[in-house]
């Protein structure tokens, strides 16, 4: 297991905000104003292959697969012939507790695939994601 598989499985609950990376606002990014969050997911019990999502897009928990490899942390939500994808890429702020440096932000990619090669090479299927993907953040549900 690497160092951030470690510290995504140590938080045991996410919870995640993304913004379309489609929708622009030009008037919006001319002043500086903050982009809107579009999704927020909240992961629940999270183990080394699995854990449960809630969706602000959809009611009820769906089961997650959970897969570590060299890009990041990938919560894979099997959806019929598609999988729905949030990658953990690194950590964006640490922080102390009891002691030691504990992530307290990750920095995140989602996508909807529309083919369930993800769940067989998930590396693979982030370097394919387009320009246009969902780009956000998850911080663990309990920080302190």
């Amino acid at each position: 297991m690497n160092e951030l598989a470690a510290a995504v499985l140590a938080a045991g609950e996410l919870i995640c905000e993304f913004q379309h990376g489609f929708k622009r606002s030009v008037i919006a990014d001319l002043v500086g104003a903050p982009r809107n969050t579009d999704l927020m997911l909240v992961y629940e019990a999270l183990a080394p292959e699995s854990a449960q999502v809630v969706s602000s897009e959809r009611p009820g928990r769906h089961e997650v697969r959970v897969r570590a490899s060299a890009t990041g942390v990938h919560l894979i939500e099997p959806a019929g012939e598609s999988v729905r994808v949030t990658t953990l890429t690194g950590c964006e702020k640490w922080k102390w507790k009891h002691g030691e440096q504990t992530c307290a932000r990750f920095a995140a990619r989602y996508a909807w695939h529309f083919d369930t090669r993800a769940l067989r090479d998930p590396d693979r299927a982030l370097a394919a994601q387009p320009s246009g993907t969902s780009i956000g953040r998850c911080e663990p549900w309990k920080i302190d």
